[in-house]
């Protein structure tokens, strides 16, 4: 489970719905409060029209079902059964995986941070497989740290990490080397893992890193990488030691971190907008396109969130015109 995957698969679902493809009432989650596997048996299970239809024998959270049992069911559904059309995986590892199989059929790899440099595509232009599409920004995660920087210059910036792909590291590197500041950084094993003795294990673990890092390594900043904090409700434990030395989250994707005590979004993704371009995708391949033949590249508009009572906390005063132009404004009491 991820919230950030949940939102943005909830816009695919919506703009199919809005495309024609399949027909519902509504869902039965909110688009901040979605489980991805639960939406997706939910959908198996209804009259969604003439079009398509989801298979919830063949929908998988790969870092709980593992790599060789997904295998086995998604060839036993492809090969045997050929009973799917399409495969459509959330996310660099799913997407890397879904590739190694070479089944044959179309797939859509969504939600990736850089499918280029993890050999899903060979380029933004061409993907390199006739069977093979992947939504990218080349630019998205450089331009962000660039506006973090320009807002609140830091010297030390820290990042904990599981995957430098997935992390976005080296885009964020070239941006440190243009600015002439240091990014630390620290890689840690991914949670893979439903027990919650494991869980506990693994965020004492990290609030372990976390606090090296401020008294060690003497950050002066700190951005959250995607999939390193995966629980809403352990974030304000967690944030709360950076709070305490006055440095500012900065969020690399997901606006639930600065609901929960993060300081700053500048999100590198219009859900909303990328749902219609993945649908608009989908539509395209069902209707006989290969892949490969559709385009991969959507620039996103940028829209910032912020925290003010973690700005007031941290010592920051925002613009007015930063105000003004703030998607999401959250405090201790709501959500303008």
């Amino acid at each position: 489970e991820y919230p950030v995957t949940g939102s943005m698969l909830y816009y695919v679902i919506e703009s199919l719905k809005q495309d024609g493809w399949i027909n519902y009432d509504s869902l039965p989650m909110t688009v901040d409060n979605v489980d991805a596997k639960k939406l997706i048996n939910w959908l198996a299970e209804q009259d969604l029209g003439p079009y398509m239809e989801f298979v919830s024998s063949a929908n998988y959270y790969l870092a709980y079902e593992g790599e060789e049992a997904v295998a086995r069911s998604l060839r036993d559904h492809v090969l045997v059964k050929k009973d799917i059309d399409l495969i459509f995986a959330m996310g660099t590892w799913p997407g890397t995986f879904a590739k190694s199989l070479d089944l044959g059929v179309p797939l859509m790899v969504y939600g990736t941070v850089d499918p280029i440099g993890a050999g899903i595509i060979e380029s933004a232009e061409d993907s390199g497989n006739d069977m093979i599409w992947a939504q990218v920004d080349p630019s998205a995660f450089s331009r962000q740290l660039q506006f973090y920087y320009d807002t609140y210059p830091f010297t030390n910036i820290g990042m904990v990490f599981n995957d430098e792909i997935v992390a976005s590291i080296p885009d964020y590197e070239k941006t440190a080397k243009a600015n002439g500041f240091t990014i630390t950084k620290v890689k840690i094993n991914k949670l893979e893992s439903k027990d919650e003795a494991a869980q506990d294990i693994y965020y004492e673990n990290l609030k372990a890193v976390y606090k090296d890092l401020i008294e060690n390594k003497k950050i002066d900043a700190y951005l959250i990488n995607t999939d390193v904090i995966t629980d809403n409700d352990r974030m304000e434990e967690l944030f709360s030691i950076f709070h305490e030395h006055k440095i500012p989250i900065f969020v690399q994707v997901g606006d639930n971190y600065i609901e929960n005590g993060a300081f700053m979004l500048v999100s590198p993704r219009d859900y909303e907008g990328l749902g219609a371009f993945a649908s608009y995708t989908m539509g395209a391949i069902f209707n006989g396109a290969k892949p490969r033949e559709l385009p991969q590249e959507y620039t996103s508009s940028p829209y910032l969130s912020i925290n003010l009572d973690v700005a007031e906390k941290i010592g920051f005063t925002p613009t007015f015109e930063m105000l003004l132009s703030s998607e999401n404004i959250y405090t201790s009491t709501n959500q303008e």
